[in-house]
Protein backbone atom coordinates (compact mmCIF):
# COMPACT_ATOMS: atom_id res chain seq x y z
CA UNK A 1 0.00 0.00 0.00
CA UNK A 2 1.19 3.48 -0.97
CA UNK A 3 0.39 7.02 0.31
CA UNK A 4 1.50 10.19 -1.53
CA UNK A 5 1.75 13.16 1.12
CA UNK A 6 2.80 16.99 0.13
CA UNK A 7 4.80 17.61 2.91
CA UNK A 8 5.44 21.78 2.53
CA UNK A 9 8.89 21.89 2.80
CA UNK A 10 11.12 23.00 0.33
CA UNK A 11 11.77 20.51 -3.01
CA UNK A 12 15.63 20.32 -2.46
CA UNK A 13 15.28 18.70 1.76
CA UNK A 14 12.66 16.52 0.80
CA UNK A 15 15.13 15.18 -2.12
CA UNK A 16 18.10 15.05 -0.18
CA UNK A 17 16.70 13.22 2.80
CA UNK A 18 14.86 10.08 3.90
CA UNK A 19 11.60 11.77 5.62
CA UNK A 20 9.07 9.12 7.15
CA UNK A 21 5.64 10.85 7.95
CA UNK A 22 4.26 9.37 11.05
CA UNK A 23 1.72 9.19 14.30
CA UNK A 24 -1.01 10.83 14.59
CA UNK A 25 -0.91 12.59 10.76
CA UNK A 26 -0.86 8.96 9.39
CA UNK A 27 -3.81 8.09 11.62
CA UNK A 28 -5.80 11.51 10.34
CA UNK A 29 -5.23 10.72 6.64
CA UNK A 30 -5.90 7.05 6.65
CA UNK A 31 -8.81 8.04 8.52
CA UNK A 32 -10.03 10.23 5.84
CA UNK A 33 -8.95 14.04 7.90
CA UNK A 34 -7.63 16.31 6.58
CA UNK A 35 -4.32 16.83 9.19
CA UNK A 36 -3.67 20.07 10.94
CA UNK A 37 -0.07 19.56 11.19
CA UNK A 38 2.59 16.85 10.49
CA UNK A 39 5.29 14.30 12.04
CA UNK A 40 7.90 13.78 10.80
CA UNK A 41 11.27 11.45 12.18
CA UNK A 42 14.61 11.39 9.59
CA UNK A 43 17.83 9.50 10.34
CA UNK A 44 20.51 10.32 12.53
CA UNK A 45 21.76 12.82 12.95
CA UNK A 46 19.21 15.02 13.00
CA UNK A 47 21.54 17.96 13.45
CA UNK A 48 22.16 17.60 9.68
CA UNK A 49 18.63 18.25 8.76
CA UNK A 50 18.52 20.95 11.04
CA UNK A 51 21.31 23.08 9.39
CA UNK A 52 19.45 22.22 5.93
CA UNK A 53 16.61 24.27 7.25
CA UNK A 54 18.84 27.18 8.66
CA UNK A 55 20.18 27.23 5.43
CA UNK A 56 16.49 27.77 3.50
CA UNK A 57 15.55 30.00 6.76
CA UNK A 58 13.03 28.14 7.86
CA UNK A 59 12.14 29.14 11.48
CA UNK A 60 12.59 26.15 14.60
CA UNK A 61 12.71 25.74 18.01
CA UNK A 62 13.27 22.95 20.08
CA UNK A 63 10.15 21.05 21.84
CA UNK A 64 12.81 18.58 23.88
CA UNK A 65 16.45 18.70 23.80
CA UNK A 66 17.23 15.26 25.31
CA UNK A 67 14.82 13.69 23.09
CA UNK A 68 15.79 15.60 19.93
CA UNK A 69 12.26 16.94 19.34
CA UNK A 70 11.89 19.96 17.22
CA UNK A 71 9.00 22.10 15.81
CA UNK A 72 9.30 23.83 12.35
CA UNK A 73 6.81 27.23 12.04
CA UNK A 74 5.48 27.51 8.54
CA UNK A 75 2.28 29.97 10.15
CA UNK A 76 0.73 30.68 12.61
CA UNK A 77 -1.60 27.42 12.03
CA UNK A 78 0.72 25.08 10.24
CA UNK A 79 4.16 23.46 11.43
CA UNK A 80 5.88 20.27 11.45
CA UNK A 81 6.97 18.24 14.36
CA UNK A 82 10.60 16.70 13.57
CA UNK A 83 12.29 14.25 15.81
CA UNK A 84 15.41 11.85 14.83
CA UNK A 85 14.52 8.34 14.36
CA UNK A 86 14.87 6.39 17.82
CA UNK A 87 16.01 3.14 17.78
CA UNK A 88 18.35 1.30 14.99
CA UNK A 89 15.48 1.52 12.40
CA UNK A 90 12.10 3.43 11.56
CA UNK A 91 10.11 0.06 12.67
CA UNK A 92 11.85 -0.07 15.74
CA UNK A 93 10.57 3.53 16.16
CA UNK A 94 7.21 2.86 15.50
CA UNK A 95 7.19 0.05 17.56
CA UNK A 96 8.24 2.26 20.95
CA UNK A 97 4.99 4.64 20.22
CA UNK A 98 1.92 4.53 22.26
CA UNK A 99 -0.90 3.04 20.29
CA UNK A 100 -0.75 0.47 17.43
CA UNK A 101 -3.34 3.56 15.80
CA UNK A 102 -0.06 5.80 15.91
CA UNK A 103 2.39 3.60 15.39
CA UNK A 104 2.20 3.55 11.21
CA UNK A 105 4.56 5.64 9.19
CA UNK A 106 4.85 6.72 5.39
CA UNK A 107 8.16 6.39 3.67
CA UNK A 108 7.93 9.83 1.99
CA UNK A 109 9.98 10.13 -1.06
CA UNK A 110 8.37 6.08 -1.89
CA UNK A 111 5.02 6.69 -0.23
CA UNK A 112 5.73 2.70 1.10
CA UNK A 113 3.45 2.22 3.95
CA UNK A 114 5.25 1.13 7.23
CA UNK A 115 2.79 -0.79 9.75
CA UNK A 116 4.77 -3.19 12.19
CA UNK A 117 1.98 -3.26 14.79
CA UNK A 118 -0.93 -3.82 12.51
CA UNK A 119 -1.74 -0.20 13.84
CA UNK A 120 -4.40 -0.58 9.99
CA UNK A 121 -6.08 -3.24 11.20
CA UNK A 122 -7.75 -1.16 14.83
CA UNK A 123 -7.88 1.84 12.88
CA UNK A 124 -10.55 0.06 11.00
CA UNK A 125 -12.08 -1.69 14.24
CA UNK A 126 -12.03 1.66 16.14
CA UNK A 127 -9.51 0.02 18.91
CA UNK A 128 -7.48 2.06 21.28
CA UNK A 129 -4.67 -0.66 21.87
CA UNK A 130 -0.97 -0.06 23.42
CA UNK A 131 1.64 -1.20 21.55
CA UNK A 132 3.02 -2.28 25.06
CA UNK A 133 3.36 -2.06 28.77
CA UNK A 134 6.49 -0.44 28.82
CA UNK A 135 5.87 2.23 26.61
CA UNK A 136 3.16 2.95 29.00
CA UNK A 137 5.67 3.21 31.62
CA UNK A 138 7.98 5.43 29.79
CA UNK A 139 5.64 7.76 29.29
CA UNK A 140 2.73 7.64 31.50
CA UNK A 141 0.78 10.44 30.47
CA UNK A 142 -0.65 7.39 27.37
CA UNK A 143 -2.35 6.45 29.87
CA UNK A 144 -4.44 9.78 29.40
CA UNK A 145 -4.22 9.82 25.95
CA UNK A 146 -6.16 6.59 25.78
CA UNK A 147 -8.91 7.98 27.30
CA UNK A 148 -8.72 11.23 25.00
CA UNK A 149 -8.76 9.26 21.71
CA UNK A 150 -11.87 7.67 23.57
CA UNK A 151 -13.09 10.86 23.39
CA UNK A 152 -12.24 12.47 20.41
CA UNK A 153 -12.55 9.70 17.92
CA UNK A 154 -14.87 7.79 19.46
CA UNK A 155 -12.23 4.43 19.43
CA UNK A 156 -13.12 1.48 22.34
CA UNK A 157 -9.98 0.73 24.27
CA UNK A 158 -9.20 -3.11 24.40
CA UNK A 159 -9.48 -5.28 27.28
CA UNK A 160 -5.75 -5.83 27.74
CA UNK A 161 -5.15 -2.17 27.52
CA UNK A 162 -7.66 -1.25 30.25
CA UNK A 163 -6.45 -3.91 32.30
CA UNK A 164 -2.62 -1.67 32.14
CA UNK A 165 -4.31 1.07 32.51
CA UNK A 166 -6.04 -0.11 35.60
CA UNK A 167 -2.64 -1.32 37.25
CA UNK A 168 -0.50 1.37 36.18
CA UNK A 169 -3.06 4.40 36.47
CA UNK A 170 -1.17 5.92 39.75
CA UNK A 171 1.84 6.46 37.20
CA UNK A 172 0.10 9.64 36.17
CA UNK A 173 1.58 11.85 39.26
CA UNK A 174 4.83 12.00 38.10
CA UNK A 175 3.65 13.76 34.99
CA UNK A 176 4.46 17.13 33.92
CA UNK A 177 0.92 19.02 35.25
CA UNK A 178 1.00 21.39 31.82
CA UNK A 179 0.70 18.23 29.90
CA UNK A 180 -2.23 16.66 31.75
CA UNK A 181 -3.82 20.14 31.54
CA UNK A 182 -3.57 19.86 27.92
CA UNK A 183 -4.63 16.02 28.00
CA UNK A 184 -7.94 17.00 29.77
CA UNK A 185 -8.64 20.22 27.50
CA UNK A 186 -8.74 18.16 24.24
CA UNK A 187 -11.25 16.05 26.05
CA UNK A 188 -13.53 18.64 27.53
CA UNK A 189 -13.69 20.22 24.01
CA UNK A 190 -15.38 17.18 22.53
CA UNK A 191 -19.15 16.56 23.23
CA UNK A 192 -17.81 13.20 25.06
CA UNK A 193 -16.50 14.39 28.23
CA UNK A 194 -18.98 13.19 30.76
CA UNK A 195 -18.72 9.63 29.01
CA UNK A 196 -15.03 9.91 29.41
CA UNK A 197 -14.30 11.34 32.60
CA UNK A 198 -16.81 8.39 34.07
CA UNK A 199 -14.55 5.59 32.29
CA UNK A 200 -11.40 7.50 33.73
CA UNK A 201 -13.26 7.42 37.85
CA UNK A 202 -14.24 3.36 37.04
CA UNK A 203 -10.35 2.23 36.25
CA UNK A 204 -9.25 5.14 39.23
CA UNK A 205 -7.63 7.39 36.89
CA UNK A 206 -10.18 10.02 37.52
CA UNK A 207 -9.03 10.44 41.64
CA UNK A 208 -4.91 10.41 40.80
CA UNK A 209 -6.21 13.51 38.44
CA UNK A 210 -8.61 15.03 41.10
CA UNK A 211 -8.22 13.50 44.63
CA UNK A 212 -10.45 16.16 45.64
CA UNK A 213 -13.44 14.12 44.40
CA UNK A 214 -12.50 10.93 46.56
CA UNK A 215 -14.65 11.80 49.39
CA UNK A 216 -17.54 13.08 47.10
CA UNK A 217 -17.94 8.50 46.65
CA UNK A 218 -18.87 8.59 50.41
CA UNK A 219 -20.94 11.31 51.06
CA UNK A 220 -24.69 11.54 50.12
CA UNK A 221 -27.53 13.76 50.75
CA UNK A 222 -30.50 13.00 52.52
CA UNK A 223 -33.25 12.94 49.46
CA UNK A 224 -30.71 10.11 48.08
CA UNK A 225 -30.68 6.77 49.26
CA UNK A 226 -28.40 5.10 46.67
CA UNK A 227 -26.86 8.29 44.95
CA UNK A 228 -23.64 9.51 46.78
CA UNK A 229 -22.48 13.14 45.54
CA UNK A 230 -20.22 11.77 42.90
CA UNK A 231 -23.24 10.44 40.95
CA UNK A 232 -25.07 13.52 41.62
CA UNK A 233 -21.72 15.73 40.79
CA UNK A 234 -21.04 13.20 37.51
CA UNK A 235 -24.66 13.25 36.49
CA UNK A 236 -24.57 17.31 36.64
CA UNK A 237 -21.65 16.96 34.85
CA UNK A 238 -23.86 14.95 31.70
CA UNK A 239 -26.70 17.26 31.63
CA UNK A 240 -24.44 20.44 31.90
CA UNK A 241 -22.77 18.93 28.89
CA UNK A 242 -25.89 18.18 27.10
CA UNK A 243 -27.48 21.82 27.07
CA UNK A 244 -24.28 23.63 26.04
CA UNK A 245 -23.34 21.00 23.49
CA UNK A 246 -27.49 21.09 22.11
CA UNK A 247 -27.46 24.56 21.09
CA UNK A 248 -23.89 27.23 20.24
CA UNK A 249 -23.79 29.99 22.72
CA UNK A 250 -21.15 32.03 21.44
CA UNK A 251 -20.43 33.34 25.34
CA UNK A 252 -20.05 29.37 25.76
CA UNK A 253 -17.38 28.32 22.84
CA UNK A 254 -13.98 27.33 23.34
CA UNK A 255 -12.36 26.98 26.68
CA UNK A 256 -15.04 28.52 28.47
CA UNK A 257 -17.05 25.52 27.23
CA UNK A 258 -14.38 23.58 28.87
CA UNK A 259 -14.68 25.22 32.07
CA UNK A 260 -18.39 25.24 32.54
CA UNK A 261 -17.92 21.30 32.37
CA UNK A 262 -15.20 20.77 34.98
CA UNK A 263 -16.80 23.25 36.81
CA UNK A 264 -20.15 21.57 36.85
CA UNK A 265 -17.74 18.29 37.62
CA UNK A 266 -16.45 19.81 40.61
CA UNK A 267 -19.48 22.53 41.98
CA UNK A 268 -20.10 20.05 45.14
CA UNK A 269 -16.01 19.21 45.81
CA UNK A 270 -16.75 21.34 49.25
CA UNK A 271 -19.73 19.26 50.62
CA UNK A 272 -18.27 16.32 52.29
CA UNK A 273 -16.62 18.77 55.05
CA UNK A 274 -19.64 21.40 55.32
CA UNK A 275 -21.83 18.29 55.90
CA UNK A 276 -24.30 18.83 59.22
CA UNK A 277 -27.35 17.47 59.87
CA UNK A 278 -30.79 19.21 61.58
CA UNK A 279 -32.83 17.54 64.28
CA UNK A 280 -34.91 15.25 61.49
CA UNK A 281 -31.80 14.18 60.03
CA UNK A 282 -31.85 16.20 56.60
CA UNK A 283 -28.30 17.31 55.51
CA UNK A 284 -27.08 20.70 54.61
CA UNK A 285 -23.87 22.02 53.17
CA UNK A 286 -23.88 25.84 54.96
CA UNK A 287 -21.05 27.65 52.72
CA UNK A 288 -19.93 24.82 50.24
CA UNK A 289 -20.34 27.41 47.65
CA UNK A 290 -17.46 29.58 48.87
CA UNK A 291 -14.75 27.10 50.61
CA UNK A 292 -15.86 25.50 47.33
CA UNK A 293 -14.68 28.18 45.24
CA UNK A 294 -11.06 27.86 47.18
CA UNK A 295 -10.49 24.18 46.61
CA UNK A 296 -10.87 24.79 42.82
CA UNK A 297 -8.57 27.65 42.95
CA UNK A 298 -6.00 25.51 44.58
CA UNK A 299 -7.10 22.58 41.97
CA UNK A 300 -6.36 25.16 38.96
CA UNK A 301 -3.17 26.17 40.20
CA UNK A 302 -1.96 22.69 40.55
CA UNK A 303 -2.94 21.94 36.57
CA UNK A 304 -1.22 25.12 35.88
CA UNK A 305 -4.29 27.16 34.48
CA UNK A 306 -3.92 30.62 33.25
CA UNK A 307 -5.15 33.72 36.11
CA UNK A 308 -8.06 33.54 33.73
CA UNK A 309 -9.12 30.18 33.63
CA UNK A 310 -8.89 29.97 36.88
CA UNK A 311 -10.86 32.63 37.73
CA UNK A 312 -13.67 31.66 35.60
CA UNK A 313 -13.59 28.21 37.28
CA UNK A 314 -13.24 30.11 40.56
CA UNK A 315 -16.31 32.11 39.94
CA UNK A 316 -18.68 29.19 38.31
CA UNK A 317 -18.08 27.40 41.61
CA UNK A 318 -18.88 30.53 44.32
CA UNK A 319 -21.93 31.51 42.40
CA UNK A 320 -23.59 28.06 41.46
CA UNK A 321 -26.46 29.06 44.08
CA UNK A 322 -27.19 31.96 42.30
CA UNK A 323 -29.08 31.05 39.77
CA UNK A 324 -31.04 28.41 42.50
CA UNK A 325 -31.71 31.20 44.83
CA UNK A 326 -33.49 33.47 41.98
CA UNK A 327 -35.27 30.72 40.30
CA UNK A 328 -36.61 29.47 43.37
CA UNK A 329 -38.54 33.25 44.19
CA UNK A 330 -41.70 33.32 43.59
CA UNK A 331 -41.54 36.47 41.75
CA UNK A 332 -38.25 37.29 39.85
CA UNK A 333 -37.82 40.88 39.89
CA UNK A 334 -36.17 43.00 37.20
CA UNK A 335 -34.35 44.53 39.90
CA UNK A 336 -32.82 41.21 41.41
CA UNK A 337 -31.96 40.10 37.92
CA UNK A 338 -29.80 43.02 37.25
CA UNK A 339 -27.90 42.73 40.35
CA UNK A 340 -27.10 38.48 39.24
CA UNK A 341 -26.26 40.44 35.78
CA UNK A 342 -24.14 42.99 37.34
CA UNK A 343 -22.55 40.35 39.96
CA UNK A 344 -21.87 37.17 37.31
CA UNK A 345 -20.58 39.21 34.51
CA UNK A 346 -20.12 37.29 31.21
CA UNK A 347 -20.83 34.12 33.32
CA UNK A 348 -24.74 34.87 33.93
CA UNK A 349 -25.99 32.26 31.46
CA UNK A 350 -23.04 29.51 31.90
CA UNK A 351 -24.49 29.83 35.50
CA UNK A 352 -27.62 29.32 34.15
CA UNK A 353 -26.65 26.60 31.98
CA UNK A 354 -24.65 24.99 35.02
CA UNK A 355 -27.83 25.46 37.18
CA UNK A 356 -30.02 23.60 35.21
CA UNK A 357 -27.66 20.56 34.79
CA UNK A 358 -27.88 20.47 38.43
CA UNK A 359 -31.58 20.84 38.61
CA UNK A 360 -31.98 17.85 36.50
CA UNK A 361 -29.52 15.79 38.25
CA UNK A 362 -31.10 16.43 41.70
CA UNK A 363 -35.02 15.21 42.83
CA UNK A 364 -37.67 16.79 41.01
CA UNK A 365 -38.38 20.61 42.55
CA UNK A 366 -41.75 22.64 42.18
CA UNK A 367 -42.56 23.64 39.39
CA UNK A 368 -39.81 22.02 37.69
CA UNK A 369 -37.53 24.00 35.48
CA UNK A 370 -39.99 26.79 34.94
CA UNK A 371 -38.35 29.01 37.53
CA UNK A 372 -34.98 28.76 35.54
CA UNK A 373 -37.14 29.77 32.22
CA UNK A 374 -38.21 32.83 33.82
CA UNK A 375 -34.97 34.07 34.94
CA UNK A 376 -33.40 33.52 31.40
CA UNK A 377 -36.05 35.27 29.81
CA UNK A 378 -35.73 38.29 32.18
CA UNK A 379 -32.06 38.25 31.63
CA UNK A 380 -32.31 38.60 28.26
CA UNK A 381 -35.25 41.67 28.55
CA UNK A 382 -33.00 43.21 30.69
CA UNK A 383 -29.76 43.06 27.92
CA UNK A 384 -32.14 43.85 25.78
CA UNK A 385 -32.85 46.79 26.90
CA UNK A 386 -29.29 47.87 27.73
CA UNK A 387 -28.47 47.30 23.97
CA UNK A 388 -31.06 49.81 22.91
CA UNK A 389 -29.81 52.24 25.69
CA UNK A 390 -26.42 51.88 24.81
CA UNK A 391 -25.08 53.80 27.08
CA UNK A 392 -26.01 54.38 31.22
CA UNK A 393 -28.34 56.93 32.43
CA UNK A 394 -25.90 58.76 34.38
CA UNK A 395 -22.44 58.23 34.73
CA UNK A 396 -19.55 59.56 36.83
CA UNK A 397 -19.31 62.53 35.72
CA UNK A 398 -22.48 63.44 36.10
CA UNK A 399 -22.27 62.68 40.34
CA UNK A 400 -19.14 65.02 39.91
CA UNK A 401 -21.20 68.04 38.31
CA UNK A 402 -23.58 67.41 41.19
CA UNK A 403 -21.34 68.22 43.93
CA UNK A 404 -20.12 64.50 44.73
CA UNK A 405 -16.90 63.71 45.18
CA UNK A 406 -14.93 60.21 43.94
CA UNK A 407 -15.42 57.35 45.49
CA UNK A 408 -17.22 53.88 46.96
CA UNK A 409 -20.21 56.18 47.48
CA UNK A 410 -19.91 56.36 43.30
CA UNK A 411 -20.40 52.82 42.66
CA UNK A 412 -23.17 52.47 44.92
CA UNK A 413 -25.02 55.02 43.60
CA UNK A 414 -24.37 53.98 39.97
CA UNK A 415 -25.54 50.69 40.61
CA UNK A 416 -28.69 51.92 42.66
CA UNK A 417 -29.66 53.99 40.00
CA UNK A 418 -29.26 50.74 37.44
CA UNK A 419 -30.97 48.44 39.53
CA UNK A 420 -34.21 51.22 39.77
CA UNK A 421 -34.26 51.36 35.44
CA UNK A 422 -34.47 48.10 35.40
CA UNK A 423 -36.99 47.78 37.97
CA UNK A 424 -38.50 50.98 35.69
CA UNK A 425 -38.73 52.97 38.65
CA UNK A 426 -36.39 55.21 36.59
CA UNK A 427 -36.91 56.03 32.98
CA UNK A 428 -34.80 59.07 32.39
CA UNK A 429 -31.13 60.97 33.19
CA UNK A 430 -33.05 63.73 34.92
CA UNK A 431 -35.56 61.17 37.26
CA UNK A 432 -31.85 59.89 38.16
CA UNK A 433 -30.25 63.29 39.15
CA UNK A 434 -33.62 64.23 41.10
CA UNK A 435 -33.34 61.12 42.87
CA UNK A 436 -30.06 61.18 43.43
CA UNK A 437 -30.31 65.29 44.63
CA UNK A 438 -33.02 64.38 47.25
CA UNK A 439 -31.02 61.12 48.61
CA UNK A 440 -27.84 61.81 48.57
CA UNK A 441 -27.32 65.77 48.53
CA UNK A 442 -30.05 68.06 50.06
CA UNK A 443 -29.68 67.97 53.84
CA UNK A 444 -31.62 65.55 55.59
Amino acid sequence: MKIQINLPLDKDILEKFDIFVVGGTIRDILLGDIPRDFDIVVPPPVETFLHELKKKNYRFFVLDEKEQEYRIILSKEEWIDLSQIKGETIERDLIMRDFTINSIGVHLKSGTLIDPTDGIKDLKGKIIRTVSGTNLIQDPLRILRAFRFYATLGFNIEKKTEELIRELHPLINIVAMERIKYELFLILKTDQAYKTFKYMEEVGLLYDIFPELRPLRYTSQRYYNEQNLLYHSMMTMKYTEEIIEKETHPQEAGDLKVLIKLASLLHDIAKPETLSYDDEGNTHFYGHDKIGAEKVEQIALRLKFSNKEKDILKKLVRYHMYPHLLSAEKEITKKAANRYLRKTDELAFPLLRMALGDAMASPPRPGGMQGYERLEKILKEILEEKKKQKKRIITGHDLISLGLEPGPLFRKILEEIEDMWAQGEIKTKEEALAYIKQKYIQPR
